[in-house]
Order: C-alpha cells, then sequence, then structure tokens
C-alpha cells in the first residue's frame, strides 16, 4: 500500500496529504475544505509491452476526498481510493516456490476521519477504514482488514507540541494486526521549518529565501525527500527521490501472516501547473532502480530469493480537481 514511505498515522499527526502513489501504509487525510480528486497514471517508458519478459510496470491511482462538515471545533470527511499497480507479467519465481498474481495487484479503501479543535489549541483525531491490499481485491475475508487510529496533539508551547498516537493496521508491515504506539514532538519556528520526531519517525521541512520548499521523511520503512519551486504564477517544478515498499495480502499465499512486498528505489523531477482555479495536471519523467519482489511476514526479511525486476525510465501523469 503506497504516496510515499511513511506509516499512516503520520499523515494526521503532521497534516500531509497523499495524493500519488501510495508507499506502504498510507491513507488519506481528513479534507476540511475542497473536494478534492486526484487521478494519476505511470508507466516505463522504454520496455515494450509485446515482450513477456520486458513488460513495462505501470501504476494507476484514483483518489476521492470529501469534507463532510466543519465547524468551529469539529471538521469530517470520507475518503475512496483506489491504487492499481501492474507488474507486467503475471507468475513469478519466489525461491522454490512459483506464484501466479492476478492482472494486478490492487489497494483500495473507503473510510472516515474526524477531528476535534480543543479551546486551548490541542487537537485530537479518529480515523477508520475497510481496506483491501491484493490481487483479488475483496475476494475473501482474508484479503480485507480494518485500519484505525486515533491521536492527541497538544496546545502549541514555545514553538512546539507532543504527539500521542495508536493505530490498528493488518497491513503495516511490522507487528500486524496488532495495536502500535506512536509519540514524538513537533517544533514549527516561524512557518519557515519544521522538525517532527519521535517514535518511530522523523520528518524535517523546510523553506528557503529563493522560494525551495525541502521535505524529508524517515520512517522505519525508508527515506524520502521532496522540492518544490514556483516556476512562475501557475506552475511549480517539482523534485523527489524515495524508497518505496508496498504491501499486498495476495491470494495464492499459503500462510494468512504472509505478505508480498514490492519495493523500489525511485527518483523523478516533473511541473505541475494550475489550469485554472480548480484544476492542475503534473507531468513528470522519473527513474525506478532496486525493484524487488519477495515473500515475507515482515518487511525487508524476506522468506524466500528475491525476484529482481528490471530498472526502467518512466512518465508520469497526474490531473488533480479541487471542486
Amino acid at each position: 500500500m503506497l504516496k510515499f514511505l511513511t506509516l499512516p498515522i503520520l499523515f494526521f499527526i503532521l497534516g500531509t496529504s497523499t495524493a500519488e502513489a501510495t508507499p506502504l501504509g498510507t491513507i488519506p487525510t481528513i479534507q476540511e475544505n475542497n473536494l478534492q480528486l486526484t487521478f494519476d497514471f505511470r508507466s516505463d517508458l522504454w520496455t515494450s509491452p509485446m515482450s513477456y519478459k520486458d513488460s513495462p510496470v505501470r501504476i494507476m491511482l484514483a483518489d476521492l476526498r470529501s469534507p463532510l462538515f466543519k465547524t468551529e471545533t469539529w471538521s469530517a470527511s470520507a475518503a475512496i481510493y483506489s491504487e492499481s499497480l501492474n507488474l507486467g507479467r503475471a507468475d513469478f519465481q519466489l525461491g522454490q516456490k512459483q506464484i501466479f498474481i492476478g492482472n494486478s495487484l490492487r489497494h483500495e479503501l473507503g473510510g472516515i476521519g474526524v477531528r476535534k479543535n480543543f479551546s486551548d489549541g490541542a487537537s485530537a483525531s479518529a480515523y477508520a477504514a475497510y481496506v483491501t491490499a491484493s490481487d483479488v481485491p475483496w475476494g475473501t475475508p482474508r484479503n480485507d482488514y480494518f485500519y484505525g487510529s486515533v491521536n492527541y496533539r497538544t496546545a502549541l508551547v514555545d514553538n512546539h507540541q507532543w504527539i500521542f498516537a495508536i493505530d490498528q493496521n493488518n497491513n503495516r508491515g511490522i507487528y500486524n494486526g496488532t495495536p502500535f504506539p506512536y509519540f514524538g514532538v513537533i517544533y514549527n519556528k516561524e512557518s519557515k521549518w519544521l522538525v517532527a520526531a519521535g517514535f518511530p519517525f522523523v520528518h524535517f521541512m523546510y523553506k528557503t529565501e529563493k522560494e525551495w520548499e525541502h521535505d524529508f521523511r524517515l520512517t522505519p520503512f525508508g527515506i524520502n525527500y521532496s522540492a518544490v519551486k514556483p516556476v512562475d504564477a501557475n506552475a511549480v517544478f517539482t523534485f523527489k527521490t524515495a524508497v518505496t515498499v508496498r504491501s499486498y495480502l495476495y491470494d495464492q499465499r499459503t500462510e494468512d501472516d504472509a505478505r508480498l512486498y514490492y519495493q523500489e528505489v525511485m527518483i523523478e523531477g516533473g511541473v505541475k501547473r494550475y489550469v485554472s482555479a480548480d484544476t492542475a495536471v503534473t507531468f513528470a519523467l522519473g527513474g525506478a532502480i532496486d525493484r524487488r519482489l519477495y515473500e515475507s511476514e515482515r518487511v525487508y526479511r524476506p522468506s524466500s530469493a528475491l525476484q529482481v525486476i528490471d530498472n526502467d525510465y518512466y512518465g508520469r501523469l497526474g490531473v488533480e480537481f479541487r471542486l
């Protein structure tokens, strides 16, 4: 499950968006303002779709986030999300085991989030979703699961605030199906930079005088760095690099606790242009290397030999509507 290597609860803690391809465990945030609809398509460029051995890897995404209500103290939103990963072929050799994967590995969810803002500046959030992540989504109950999280953020005191959270997730990559705690501190200085550190994450954001915005994240699942700079009044240049991991409860697994992991290192640059007040289009070119497929009960600990997928350049097209 996948928009960049980070734990799901961090999106509530730090207020980050998830509108592109999603790394392990990520889910949409609480949407307080406009309805947001995002479509994203990424495809390898130089492999041939007519070749069985060298077919392009493709990732397609649709993300709908809609506010339900908002008052001075309460806000709530709903989310519907679907991502499809097509690895270009159906059968893979993992050690001594040959597995067959359906046409695509899909991650889909429907969920609701609620936030309460207190008079002293503190806030509390809760999110619940029903999720599937499989080559046979919604096929059998063992391919689907409940995701839930609650978190509390203290009031801002001397530019910092504490965060405490717990989540329940059967596809986290570590301690699947077990409630997992998070805690840390956020330090925000003059709206130019933000640092959040705790267990088990680090997040750093910084805006330079030349209008560059830098964002760095470190979690148990890897590292993600992105940068944005305005090109003109209607466009921004974007750059990002990350290690991403996607996890699936694939249908042919013999053990319920086993997961199929797709891991890659990616780097891309692109331009996001606002073609109207409520529509933005993104064009990006990048490369994906060190692509691996493996089975395991825990991320980064393959229980069988890795299946290597060829490196390739890719193109990505995204469209975002805020209505």
